[in-house]
């Protein structure tokens, strides 16, 4: 048993480590474009997440909590997530829920049934919804207006050289630590090099947020610029990332995490021109998450009954 806990931990350090290491380019810049503010929110959700770990690591008397970096990661992901300015307190709040909701009682980072980042920006989401979406501070050409609230609204930012070089490099209202879209393709390049088939479902999501976003356009400007307005927007593509590629929470098979990413990029896309948020992906990530262990079930199943027809196939044949 002790030595399956520290496989088990081994592999989950290794996994999370590798977030750490993708996580160093959101987090130099949103303190780059942010500056203190960023490095206060950064710091309350990360010690916060220690601290809910090493607790809770006590009284269930299990140390791997902490040492598997899943929470660390957690706390790193909820603040690249949040308006650099955010109140102390719903930092606190989304990283408390997502450790001691979402990640302890299922026994660490690696068995959690849903991602721990989503599930407690989605509470603070619920709690504060005025707060998490309310952009106030650092350098960017939309003067207190994201992406996501200008389509919100119906506009449409005419793309020009200069501005489309602020939206590639993260110079926008928005989460503090989600909107360089350089920084997320840093992040893929590095995906392909150690864990390739987890970005299959990342694939997938983004395929079909992109395809909505060219069918139903939420602005009455150019179609290609809605589109792009619509992938770089918010924490859609940190998402893609960071979530979509979380190993505890996929599908096993390919195809099925094909499916896994469609169906989350097609309810995010929905509810982002139905619903009451600006950015609801990490509620399509949850959602996708309940319906995950059914796809690789059903498919279990599937191959288990084609398997059995023919073994009784066969037996007919030669008996």
């Amino acid at each position: 048993m002790a030595d399956a806990r520290n496989g088990q931990t081994a592999k989950s350090t290794k996994i999370y480590g590798d977030y750490l290491l993708m996580l160093a380019a959101p987090c130099a810049l949103s303190i780059w474009y942010y500056g203190a503010a960023a490095l206060r929110t950064l710091a309350v959700c990360v010690l916060t997440a220690f601290v809910c770990d090493f607790v809770a690591g006590i009284i269930v008397n299990k140390q791997y909590y902490a040492a598997d970096l899943s929470g660390i990661c957690t706390g790193i992901i909820i603040a690249m997530m949040l308006p650099a300015d955010v109140p102390v307190y719903i930092g606190m709040t989304a990283v408390s829920f997502a450790i001691l909701a979402a990640k302890i009682p299922f026994g660490g980072g690696m068995r959690t049934p849903f991602v721990p980042a989503a599930a407690g920006f989605a509470f603070a989401a619920v709690c504060f919804k005025e707060q998490i979406f309310t952009y106030g501070s650092g350098r960017a050409f939309m003067k207190s207006v994201s992406l996501g609230s200008s389509l919100v609204s119906g506009n449409t930012v005419r793309l020009t050289a200069s501005n489309f070089l602020d939206i590639l490099t993260g110079n926008i209202y928005g989460p503090m630590g989600t909107t360089c879209v350089i920084a997320m393709l840093g992040c893929v390049v590095f995906l392909v090099i150690r864990r390739r088939q987890s970005l299959i479902p990342s694939a997938g999501f983004l395929g079909a947020c992109l395809l909505v976003s060219l069918i139903f356009p939420r602005s009455e400007g150019s179609v290609i610029s809605c589109a792009i307005m619509e992938l770089c927007s918010g924490s859609l593509l940190f998402a893609a990332v960071f979530m979509l590629t979380n190993p505890a929470t996929m599908p096993v098979h390919r195809a099925n995490k094909v499916v896994y990413g469609v169906f989350t990029g097609i309810v995010c896309m929905t509810m982002r021109k139905l619903g009451a948020f600006e950015e609801p992906v990490c509620f399509a990530v949850l959602i996708a998450n309940a319906f995950s262990p059914l796809l690789d079930m059903l498919t279990d199943r599937a191959r288990i009954i084609v398997s059995t027809r023919q073994k009784a196939r066969e037996v007919k044949a030669n008996g």
